[in-house]
């Protein structure tokens, strides 16, 4: 009888398991492109200026370790002193500005929306993009780039990348917790909260004691990509941590990887999966083709099934490969 836990093993250390190669001359770079931005904000006069005590907040997949590819590019909230600002949304006031600014350019005209309904995220990003322009012109290096929510540095030596994301700081009013808001990145124009180091304390509290959970959440992330799922890799995480919270964890691998992805595809039909920082935001709003989305999962959770049956082991691995990888 073939073994599909051995099969999932040797397709994740075979495809998505990093090399373990040396990044420390990426990280050096990191910081001192940093220390350089960090810099040219604070030469600058009438313009938004860095929350002083913490003017960088690392996010995302690599700090998360939770990457499914070798270690290209890092994520950095751009952290912005919002003192004097109150975050509202829906008529809700969500929180008080972080900071000591006086006055905070952040809030100038030049700044705001056409409309004056608050700051502009297109502005933001805007002004942030000259700055590290002005960081990546000091050292004959690539222009930066808009991509959605962030500005994209290229560190060429190093052949990797660093996603800056403008954040406010902001204090709730409910429980004094810290929060951030970034661009959404959308038309409107809106901002969305965030908050990176809870999120990393969430994952690494579902990974305790739960063996093979990284590895699953980079499976299911690893899937996403491949079948080209319109579906941020965050809420991808997010549902594989609410289904460890409300579900049983076994030692049997297998069997998590075939309920989580029975689990994503409930979720995808049902078309909501709640923010766990906001549970009025929905993560899966504005996403199309979700019904084609759960099918396709649904089929690989068929194969999984049709090879616990199987007895030739290279059958095994070969349908497991192809229903991963969508060939």
């Amino acid at each position: 009888m073939g073994n599909i836990d051995t099969a999932i093993d040797e397709f994740i250390y075979e495809e998505i398991k990093l090399n373990r190669t040396d990044i420390s001359a990426a990280v050096s770079s990191r910081e001192w492109f940093l220390r350089r931005l960090q810099n040219e904000i604070n030469r600058r006069s009438n313009e938004p200026i860095l929350y002083t005590p913490s003017p960088f907040v690392y996010f995302g997949s690599y700090f998360k370790r939770t990457k499914v590819s070798n270690v290209d590019e890092f994520d950095v909230l751009v952290v912005i002193d919002c003192n004097t600002g109150v975050f509202s949304k829906g008529g809700t006031k969500y929180g008080i500005g972080q900071g000591n600014a006086i006055p905070n350019y952040r809030y100038a005209n030049k700044y705001r929306k056409s409309d004056n309904s608050g700051v502009s995220p297109t502005r933001i990003l805007n002004w942030l993009q000259s700055a590290v322009a002005t960081v990546t012109e000091s050292f004959g290096g690539q222009a930066p780039e808009r991509d959605g929510q962030a500005i994209t540095a290229y560190i060429q030596k190093h052949n990797f990348k660093i996603d800056l994301v403008p954040a406010g700081i902001f204090k709730r009013n409910d429980d004094d917790s810290i929060f951030y808001i970034i661009p959404k990145g959308d038309k409107e124009g809106s901002w969305i909260i965030t908050s990176p180091r809870e999120d990393i304390n969430l994952l690494d509290g579902a990974a305790k004691n739960n063996e093979g959970f990284r590895n699953l959440v980079r499976l299911c992330k690893y899937i996403k990509n491949k079948y080209r799922f319109s579906v941020s890799s965050f809420a991808i995480e997010s549902a594989v941590v609410q289904y460890q919270q409300t579900r049983i964890w076994t030692e049997v691998f297998s069997y998590n990887v075939r309920e989580v992805l029975i689990y994503i595809a409930m979720i995808f039909k049902k078309g909501l999966l709640p923010d766990p920082y906001d549970f009025k935001v929905n993560l899966l709003a504005g996403v199309s083709s979700l019904d084609w989305y759960a099918q396709r999962v649904e089929n690989i959770v068929s194969i999984l099934d049709r090879m616990e049956q199987e007895e030739d082991q290279d059958k095994v691995i070969r349908n497991i490969y192809r229903a991963f990888k969508n060939e």
